[in-house]
């Protein structure tokens, strides 16, 4: 069977709401398929069961219908979270024992778009391959189930404390540490943390500052989230807090701002974090998972302190993967996706950002001061208009001087040559430590690719 997939992305099935994919007759044949494969292995006299949380949308409630719908047809059970964070969805998967879990959010997205995720029992995300054969399902017309008739027919309950746990396993990342004499600037996005980032905050003692927490189901992130760092600067120099954190709609990313209102990348998180563990020693394998995205000012981090980094395809669910199958407990991406294993299976922007505001507790050390253990390598970056996109090993002449830029830049520097998925564009990235060598390196590689496809 292919692994290719007609309409799972890095992330779910995403799209604008009501337009096909996203629409209720859809998204029923969705959980249908999904309930078929994700329940494949249940076993017992009890119907299986699927948590299902949803963001802030006002189309959220439409999808999640059709979702309970689907999964009643084929004879699971659907638990309703409410609106709730992705990982939070994740986290309640593994603890309620359920065989799957839903969230429907289309993250950081405007809200007319929509989205469908799933995951395991265990609150880990879906594979390329599990989602190909829930794809199979959807697309195939002969593959109808005998459906359960009378006491099969699932039923639907609601999960009352859905936010009370998620909170306390929150709080209870700390460790015990606490957070007074700390203020904190807190956007929310008008989403899924709404009813969570400030409660867990609050309970650790800390001053929280909270903007843009009135979702009306239309204004998820709009101008507001960790999409939009210049609007937490704001709010961090506006409430002179010594810390800022946003989320995305549905919190499964973060953006933190220092007492300075410059905010950090993902990069910067991570070689913080990576940073503390490893001198503790509790990286795990002494290894930092993330995407060939991540500069390699992280490689020169981790090495110096006696780790090392892997990397991954760009999407947090492939740093998930190599987390699980190599046994560690950090990894992410430069957007914000932080993945804390030990208290979670999924990116977890509220768990993330207490982790940081621990460590600036532990070593008494600002934001604006943690942040310059990760010194960035420079980059030379091209977007090159192309008329068609052959292999990228097929462009013969750039080829040779990505390998001789390759062998020059040794372990400390990379060469990155991909298409854009949606444009007639190939991204080229450059980087190291010697800027003019770099930016000499680039023009010959662009000249190359553009001589043959330009």
């Amino acid at each position: 069977m292919s692994d290719k997939r007609q309409f799972f992305g890095t992330d779910g099935v995403r799209a604008t709401a009501n337009h096909h994919p996203m629409t209720p007759e859809f998204v029923l044949r969705l959980g249908q398929a999904a309930a078929r494969v994700l329940t494949a292995g249940h076993e017992g006299h009890e119907r299986p069961r699927c948590v299902i949380g949803r963001d802030t949308r006002a189309s959220g409630e439409m999808l999640e219908a059709a979702l309970i719908a689907g999964l009643n047809s084929v004879g699971v059970d659907a638990v309703l979270a409410g609106v709730l964070p992705t990982p939070a969805v994740a986290m309640l998967a593994a603890r309620t024992g359920a065989d799957f879990g839903i969230i429907v959010s289309a993250s950081h997205n405007p809200f007319e778009d929509n989205g469908i995720k799933f995951v395991h029992g265990n609150g880990r995300k879906l594979n390329d391959a599990t989602e190909s054969a829930i794809e199979k399902i959807v697309l195939g017309s002969d593959t109808e189930p005998a459906r359960p008739e009378g006491r099969g027919i699932g039923r639907v309950s609601r999960l009352a404390d859905s936010v009370e746990l998620y909170v306390a396993h929150a709080v209870a990342s700390m460790g015990g540490t606490r957070l007074e004499g700390m203020r904190v600037a807190l956007d929310n996005a008008h989403g899924a943390a709404s009813l969570t980032s400030a409660e867990a905050l609050v309970r650790l003692g800390a001053d929280v500052q909270v903007f843009h927490s009135e979702p009306d189901g239309f204004n998820i992130n709009e101008e507001c989230g960790c999409t939009h760092s210049e609007e937490l600067e704001r709010l961090v120099r506006q409430s002179q807090a010594q810390a800022g954190i946003a989320h995305d709609g549905d919190a499964d990313r973060i953006a933190l701002c220092d007492e300075e209102a410059i905010a950090l990348d993902g990069d910067e998180l991570m070689a913080v974090a990576a940073e503390s563990m490893l001198r503790k020693g509790t990286l795990k394998q002494n290894i930092l998972a993330v995407t060939i995205m991540s500069n390699y000012g992280l490689d020169d981090l981790v090495s110096r302190l006696g780790g090392r980094v892997i990397r991954t395809n760009v999407g947090d669910r492939y740093v998930l993967e190599q987390m699980h199958e190599r046994g560690l407990n950090l990894g992410g991406e430069q957007s914000g996706h932080i993945i804390f294993g030990d208290w979670a299976t999924t990116g977890d922007g509220l768990i993330a950002g207490l982790q940081i505001l621990k460590i600036m507790k532990e070593t008494g050390e600002p934001l604006s001061q943690l942040r310059k253990c990760l010194k960035k390598f420079p980059q030379s970056s091209r977007n090159l208009r192309v008329r068609s996109k052959p292999p990228v090993a097929e462009l013969v002449e750039a080829q040779k001087i990505i390998k001789e830029t390759e062998k020059k830049l040794g372990d400390y520097g990379r060469v990155l040559l991909r298409y854009s998925g949606t444009e007639s564009l190939i991204r080229l990235l450059v980087e190291g430590r010697d800027v003019e060598y770099l930016e000499a390196q680039a023009d010959k590689i662009a000249s190359a690719v553009l001589a043959q496809i330009g």
